[in-house]
């Protein structure tokens, strides 16, 4: 389970009651929801029934008990979504259960004892699907103020996707279909993206692990005779990532899953490890043709020379839109085929023969070299 957490206005309110405040700045206690100091959202991913603990933190010690109430608000979900930029869904009904409706925060103390939130059921979930729930801070019978940015936090909760991966070397696959579609010879705004394990790095100059795209022109890999082997870059020859590739900050480790990325957004090249940016470049407008069929045209898992990645691969992806860091973290293992510039997605988990299908229903199969093999009991996250 992991939790991540915001809010600058409790950061400064606790920096000026401990950490000296500035001169004439007045600083007030407040109550929040403990670990919402950089965000509103805790975020974990179940397998089966679990529960999390909430509790209210003040910023003072109290010197009274302070009743908090609380309330689950599902109606806060739609619109915390348009306010982020997020596809949440309330979980089923019948699937959850808040233990209490009022936490207490007792004489002397700041941190209330956390009432229990429960996931009952997973019966209901659908595969893919991240659901939210808002807890909110009703009221309470103290006269120590709510923080409005931290009155309500949201539960983030994925079901854990156990599924099976398509094997990389010696086989790879190359999608034909794309060559003979002319709305995709100039893309001004595209992102690729794919689940990656990597067997072993290239070990032979010029150490390139090919990923997905098509060489000379728009290709995520890694490793360069400039770089260390498990770096990852996209190079490319359409816009100015020749002259500038963006390469990775982080290195990689082999036996080890990572979601990979690659937008461009018409001004700028940014890659993605895991939904968080790691490093971007600038680059001229332009588009990208992906129609193009320099050494057999887009591909996965290869590129010219030879260049294959030695490792599995699942859910990949090519959209005709720059996606965001948020949509990226909240598709990670699963999105919806219909999804709004969706071009093709292969989840690499069932195919008939070479072929794997392209689930969008656009007809862009990924055809291998050789008959599909499998890893299994991949899960994500």
């Amino acid at each position: 389970m992991r939790k991540s957490t915001y809010l600058l206005p409790v950061l400064l309110l606790v920096a000026g009651l401990f950490g000296g405040c500035r001169k004439g700045v007045d600083y007030k206690p407040a109550l929040f929801f403990t670990g919402t100091e950089l965000s509103p959202e805790t975020k974990f991913t179940i397998d089966g029934p679990s529960s999390i603990g909430v509790s209210v933190t003040s910023s003072v010690k109290v010197d009274r008990d302070i009743t908090v109430n609380l309330e689950v608000k599902p109606e806060l979900v739609e619109a915390y979504n348009e306010e982020k930029g997020t596809a949440y869904e309330f979980l089923p009904q019948g699937s959850y259960e808040l233990e209490g409706t009022s936490v207490v925060i007792k004489n002397g103390f700041s941190v209330s004892d956390p009432v229990k939130f429960s996931v009952l059921s997973l019966n209901d979930f659908e595969e893919g699907v991240t659901y939210c729930v808002p807890i909110t801070i009703t009221n309470t019978d103290g006269d120590i103020p709510v923080l409005e940015a931290s009155r309500t936090v949201y539960l983030i909760i994925k079901r854990t996707i156990i599924t099976r991966a398509a094997v990389l070397s010696p086989n790879y696959f190359s999608v034909p279909s794309f060559q003979t579609t002319t709305s995709l010879a100039s893309i001004p705004k595209l992102t690729l993206e794919c689940r990656i394990l990597v067997n072993q790095f290239t070990t032979a100059n010029p150490f390139i692990s090919s990923v997905i795209g098509i060489e000379e022109n728009f290709l995520l890999r890694f490793g360069d005779v400039s770089i260390a082997n498990n770096q990852m870059q996209l190079a490319g020859g359409l816009i100015n990532t020749k002259k500038f590739p963006v390469t990775s900050k982080a290195t990689f480790s082999t036996g080890q899953w990572y979601h990979v990325a690659v937008v461009y957004d018409g001004a700028r090249i940014s890659l993605y490890v895991n939904g968080v940016l790691d490093n971007y470049t600038d680059a001229e407008p332009g588009g990208i043709n992906l129609t193009d069929s320099y050494s057999g045209g887009f591909q996965i898992g290869f590129s010219a020379g030879g260049r294959k990645l030695n490792g599995a691969i699942s859910e990949a992806r090519v959209w005709t839109r720059a996606l965001s860091a948020t949509e990226l973290q909240n598709n990670l293992c699963y999105v919806d085929p219909a999804s709004n510039g969706l071009v093709a997605y292969w989840r690499f988990n069932d195919a008939t023969g070479n072929n794997v299908t392209d689930l969008t229903g656009h007809g862009h199969t990924a055809v291998g070299l050789n008959p599909v093999s499998w890893i299994t009991g991949v899960r994500c996250p």
